[in-house]
């Protein structure tokens, strides 16, 4: 896992790297971590998607960490952002960069070892992925590129990141393949919706973040949009503790 510590002050940057370091060493897991004091020279040397997981202090001299993460979501990279900063000013527009944890310094060891243990287990589930026939042509589709899957001619059309692939692969056996996935939601018979794909709910569904529309079934809609918030309120839930 390649990682990037974007904070002005060296000695809490040391501590972080310190902490870090010492949690994949115990995994048994390779990891680069990479030291920036400011955004500037971040971005010197940035290339999007090379880091899965940026650590970012808000108050620095020059660009702020606030600045550096709507740069980086410009840039279209889907890398985890973890804010790491003095004040809780900023925690409400960290949603808006999507990111992952907001952790208020002086932080406790343990509080930065349950961020790490759960992007290690997302980082895990990332590497699962499904195996179909389309076009008579055996094709791995990672889980978490899935956006929503549907029913076509008796079959499965996955609609993932890099468009659709229809297989021949049963509704009944993809649904089996992902029941332990709690990201996935039935929207209506016959289609799943990958919740982690999800922009924002609209009165005709789910809006998902390549502009496409999913819709909700209209009996039972209200059980639909409680499940998908309570998703995203236990990921919030989450971050708050920390």
């Amino acid at each position: 896992m390649n990682i990037a510590i974007v904070d002005d002050i060296a000695a809490d940057a040391a501590l972080l790297k310190q902490i870090i370091t010492s949690f994949f060493e115990e995994k048994q897991l390779l990891t680069d971590i990479r030291y920036f004091s400011s955004a500037e020279a971040f971005f010197a040397a940035y290339e999007p998607d090379f880091f899965q997981l940026v650590f970012l202090d808000i108050y620095m001299n020059g660009m702020t960490g606030m600045d550096a993460a709507h740069r980086i979501r410009n840039a279209s990279d889907h890398c985890s952002l973890v804010f790491v900063t003095t004040s809780p000013d900023f925690a409400v527009e960290s949603y808006d960069v999507k990111a992952s944890y907001y952790l208020l310094k002086p932080f406790q060891p343990e509080k930065l070892y349950q961020i790490l243990d759960s992007f290690q287990l997302k980082a895990t589930q990332e590497d699962r992925y499904i195996e179909v026939i389309s076009d008579r042509v055996p094709v791995r589709v990672p889980l978490h590129s899935i956006l929503y899957a549907d029913t076509f001619r008796n079959a499965v059309c996955l609609h993932t990141v890099s468009g659709p692939i229809r297989s021949y692969l049963t509704f009944h056996s993809f649904e089996t393949t992902i029941q332990d996935c709690h990201n996935f939601l039935s929207c209506y018979r016959g289609c799943i919706v990958n919740m982690d794909h999800i922009q924002e709910v609209t009165e005709n569904g789910f809006l998902m973040d390549n502009g496409e529309t999913v819709q909700i079934r209209k009996r039972g809609s209200a059980t639909i949009r409680k499940a998908y918030l309570q998703y995203l309120f236990s990921s919030d839930k989450e971050r708050s503790l920390l």
